[in-house]
């Protein structure tokens, strides 16, 4: 039984410093419903210096009298109907328990500390609640053995559900796991003050129960729940895992036996006609300790390979199911070339449905890509994530194209898709590129093939697919020059196909050269690193990456890299066969070439928290397209060239000017010309008079529209002498200024950008009307609009900065005569 280290038992058994409790009180997310004292989390966010020391003295207190106060113990449970279901039925309602704040903030505190060592204690085989372990490690994990070559005995995969296990677990049971995974006596005592005399009240019809004494179950939500049950299934694995009756399945020569995921347990199982029986057996008999409790009903058993399936399974107490079961929310088909269709394409349909519904409220451009980023994004990305399936492009084709459909409401789009895409910092709307999130995803999973450190927290699925390319390192082949083929090096689907989307993302920009990211040992192109231990002593010392080969840009001599790693004299002939190596696959040797979005990608190898994310902006970067012609166009209009500082003022402006996506999404259109003029009209529709419609005589470009027409003159000085009486500074009328916002250089007064935002509005609400916009109508919106900033600043908690930012503008028009 694996237990924690002494450095960790000694930090659970500290006492909780105020530090601590503000960072609890800061962690806890906000928008929760309170509990039945009705404190929300902002309430002690808010005041979290005046409460941090009382709730201090208050733990010092529970601690010293084995218990806490009796409303830190009660919960209010408010039932949900289940779609679908019965309301006459109890089971047809899903419990939501709502627990004090104070509660939470002290099993957050134990939380924080136990989230940091549960890996010394929990195997990789089970990943949740567990830091750095993802779900899709399970999946991925079950890809590998499903779909790489089977062995002749039979083989099963058996997908376990559990009846409420969180609710189910006894707190007896749970002590003695935790002293037996060594937590010390202080921290135990807090999980049985926490779990002393706890009590729920249901809440139906705005009517609240008595409140009746809970005897077993982790807590719903409690910060510390799901890690305490992590802990508590632990020793079922153990007894599973350990257990020489119960045969696993074998591939890439690791035994593979269990796989956990907070309560959904998975078994791989060969000779399921005596090893199954022996599983059930240490089941019942973990229930009986633990409370843990089978749904038989529920449970599948899918046979695996050729064997399995000649197999009758007449006297199994689980559903056999052998075309395709779910797990984890991913379709698991028989063959590989279905999971295609039964999770993407299906999804894809489903898609195109909720447009329907999405359809009929009045969104805005900008409330459509939302939806596309909140309601569509999260559900492919999980998808690209667990699934390492080559998309062809003429998927995400046709996805885009559904999107543009739903985004422009059926019409024609007025702006290419790839600048909707743009970041919002470039003047975009961030729109998600679907095919560069595919990649991304799939490319954060390779880059755990690039974690060498056998002693390091590798993943099961990862030393699967290592282990199936031997004695070749994949990280080689992933630097390879293209074409590349691993042949019959590997049998490995899930490996072939990993490599396919990465040769995929390589030739759609053209990334087809050798990379100096890949290993010297075991390196596909370089024969003698396969074989030769030598290289094996570099690795040990330090020199692992073809990299590392160049000092300050150039190749290094062989006596600078016994003085850096200590190379042994006798290994000159290996430098001597790596230098020809990196010679004829360098070009421009001894100098080192520049890197690409290659070596961008597989510097990565840290595997940060946002690593898609990451990689996506890396990739995104080789798409976006130019803004130089809009530039341009904007130059020609203005008579005058913008520079660089200028330009990017007014992309940055886009989103910075309000912070009401209405008045960003008038930004955007300003900025990217979207808006009919007269002048464009006119070239479109032969019949069509160009004049401007309120001068006419001049054509009606968009420049003239919102600036150049001398009936707008008047409005327009009014404004800018309006910002020159608030700020007493001389700022004189500018289309730059008008149009964008931006203002020259040295000129501090970022407010005027939401102001003449505001005076654009009101040009455009009066486009098509011969007379010009009133400045009076402009001061009301001014002064419509502070009420929207007050509103902002309040909620971020700064109410003194909306009176020190507006109180010029409303001194001014309170002065001012109408």
């Amino acid at each position: 039984m694996p237990s924690i280290d002494t450095d960790s038992h000694d930090c659970l058994e500290e006492e909780f410093t105020l530090e601590e409790i503000a960072t609890a009180v800061s962690a806890m997310k906000s928008g929760k419903s309170p509990g039945p004292d009705g404190f929300p989390t902002k309430f002690y966010r808010t005041f979290s210096g005046l409460l941090c020391p009382f709730l201090s003295r208050l733990f010092a207190e529970c601690l010293n009298t084995s218990k806490l106060p009796p409303s830190l113990y009660q919960a209010s449970i408010s039932l949900l109907l289940k779609k679908n279901k019965d309301p006459l039925e109890c089971g047809s309602y899903r419990p939501i328990s709502l627990l004090n704040c104070d509660y939470k903030i002290l099993a957050k505190l134990l939380a924080i500390r136990m989230e940091g060592l549960l890996h010394q204690v929990i195997h990789s085989d089970q990943t949740g609640f567990v830091r750095d372990r993802h779900l899709f490690f399970n999946i991925r994990r079950l890809m590998n053995i499903l779909y790489s070559p089977a062995s002749g005995d039979p083989e099963v995969v058996v997908s376990l559900d559990a009846e409420k296990a969180f609710d189910r677990v006894e707190w007896d049971y749970l002590t003695a796991a935790l002293y037996r995974f060594g937590f010390g006596p202080k921290f135990i005592a807090w999980i049985k003050i926490l779990y002393f005399s706890p009590m729920a009240s249901v809440r139906t019809n705005n009517l609240s129960s008595d409140y009746f004494p809970l005897h077993r179950g982790s807590r719903q939500g409690c910060p510390l729940s799901p890690l305490l049950f992590a802990l508590a299934i632990k020793p079922l694995a153990i007894a599973l895992r350990s257990n020489d009756a119960i045969q696993g399945i074998i591939r890439a020569g690791l035994e593979q036996k269990v796989s956990l995921y907070a309560d959904d347990l998975l078994l791989f199982i060969s000779n399921p006609d005596t090893s199954l029986p022996r599983a059930l057996s240490v089941l019942k008999k973990f229930g009986s300790i633990s409370g843990y409790k089978l749904n038989l009903g529920k449970s599948e058993l899918f046979p695996v390979n050729k064997a399995a399936l000649k197999c009758s399974f007449t006297s199994s107490q689980f559903r056999i199911v052998r075309d395709q079961f779910t797990y984890l929310g991913v379709k698991v088909t028989r063959k590989y070339s279905n999971l295609f269709q039964e999770n993407f394409v299906a999804l894809a349909d489903r898609l195109k449905q909720s447009f329907t519904f999405w359809n009929s409220l009045p969104l805005s451009l900008i409330g459509r890509i939302h939806v596309i980023k909140m309601n569509v994004l999260p559900k492919f990305l999980y998808l690209f994530q667990c699934l390492p399936i080559f998309i062809p492009k003429s998927f995400f084709i046709s996805l885009d194209q559904t999107f543009m459909h739903f985004i422009w409401n059926g019409k024609v789009p007025r702006i290419g898709r790839k600048h909707l895409q743009k970041p919002r910092s470039l003047g975009g709307l961030a729109l998600p590129n679907f095919q560069t999130y595919y990649w991304a995803a799939n490319f954060r999973a390779v880059l755990y093939w690039l974690q060498t450190d056998p002693t390091g927290p590798r993943p099961l699925w990862a030393q699967m697919e290592s282990e199936s390319c031997k004695p070749a390192a994949l990280s080689s082949v992933l630097c390879s020059s293209l074409p590349v083929s691993l042949g019959k090096r590997c049998a490995n689907p899930i490996v072939k196909q990993s490599l396919k989307i990465w040769n995929q993302f390589r030739l759609a920009f053209s990334l087809r050269g050798f990379s100096l990211s890949g290993p010297i040992k075991n390196n596909i192109l370089f024969p003698p690193s396969l074989n030769d231990g030598a290289f094996g002593i570099w690795h040990s010392l330090g020199l692992s990456s073809l990299a590392q080969l160049f000092f300050d840009d150039t190749f290094a001599s062989f006596s600078q890299l016994q003085e850096k790693f200590n190379l042994p004299q006798s290994h000159f002939f290996r430098y001597l066969q790596t230098r020809n190596f990196v010679r004829a696959n360098t070009p421009g040797f001894p100098n080192r070439p520049a890197n690409t979005a290659i070596e961008s990608i597989l510097e990565l190898n840290e595997l940060p928290r946002g690593a898609i994310s990451d990689v996506y902006a890396i990739i995104h970067d080789l798409q976006n397209p130019s803004l130089v012609p809009l530039k341009t166009q904007w130059e020609k209009d203005l008579g005058e060239e913008l520079g660089e500082d200028a330009w990017e003022s007014v992309l940055r402006r886009v989103h910075s000017s309000s912070f009401s996506t209405r008045h960003s999404l008038i930004q955007f259109k300003v900025v990217h010309r979207i808006h009919w003029s007269g002048a464009k009209l006119g070239r479109i529709f032969s019949d069509f008079d160009p004049t401007c419609v309120r001068c006419k005589v001049e054509p009606a470009t968009l420049l003239h529209m919102f600036w150049g027409c001398h009936k707008l003159s008047g409005f327009w000085e009014l404004i800018f002498k309006c910002f020159s009486d608030i700020y007493d500074t001389v700022i004189d009328p500018s289309p730059l200024t008008a149009l964008f916002g931006v203002l020259p250089m040295g000129t501090p007064l970022s407010r005027i950008q939401s102001e003449t935002l505001l005076a654009r509005r009101l040009i455009l609400q009066n486009w098509k009307m011969a007379a010009p916009p009133s400045y009076k109508y402009w001061v009301r919106d001014v002064l419509c609009s502070l009420k929207l900033e007050k509103n902002k600043f309040n909620s971020r908690g700064n109410p003194k900065l909306f009176d020190e930012a507006w109180a010029p503008f409303r001194s001014y028009f309170k002065q001012s005569i109408l």
